[in-house]
């Protein structure tokens, strides 16, 4: 009995294991680059985020008021924290809560606002769902950051921008005062 040239290359067993190896090594490559690229950006985000806490916390100890200079340097740190002199930005909000003597209602307040290569807030719209409960009088600083980040190879992801908040209120000082008259920011 004669077998055909399809059975029997269908039924031989022999160089099956390279032929396996040719379809896996490009998806094992793909594989290991990719958890290299998504542990890159994880690690990014997480370093941002130290970064803007770190920067929150210098904020709410200081004493004395910051201007243009102190947020330029708050902006410098948070560059070498973060490990990237890129297209960063901070911004710096501080917000209170006030007693609305006319109708005697409790009311958040827009203090300041500055940024560093970033646009201050006027108002306080796009962040008032994630600012915190507070008492009457109390303050807070919003610090926000924006790092860039761009994956070191292609595995399907591009890039991104990675934003962070920390909350924190003034340690030493009942507020955080913003003085124009020195420095740009």
């Amino acid at each position: 009995m004669k077998i055909s040239l399809t059975h029997r290359f269908a039924r031989e067993e022999n160089a099956g294991m390279s032929i396996e190896t040719l379809f896996a090594i490009p998806m094992l490559v793909w594989a290991i680059t990719a958890t290299f690229v998504f542990w890159d950006a994880f690690k990014t985000l997480s370093i941002s985020e130290k970064a803007t806490y770190t920067v929150a916390d210098m904020l709410s100890r200081e004493t004395n008021a910051i201007d243009g200079d102190y947020l330029t340097s708050a902006h410098e740190t948070f560059d070498y924290l973060a490990g990237s002199g890129g297209d960063n930005a901070i911004r710096v909000t501080v917000v209170t809560k006030t007693l609305n003597t006319e109708t005697n209602a409790e009311e958040l307040q827009l203090v300041w606002s500055q940024g560093s290569d970033v646009t201050p807030y006027t108002d306080l719209d796009r962040i008032r769902d994630r600012l915190p409960s507070l008492a009457v009088g109390e303050q807070m600083i919003v610090v926000e950051s924006e790092q860039e980040w761009s994956p070191g190879f292609d595995v399907g992801l591009g890039n991104y921008r990675f934003r962070k908040v920390a909350i924190a209120r003034p340690r030493f000082s009942p507020q955080l005062v913003w003085n124009n008259s020195g420095g740009s920011a």
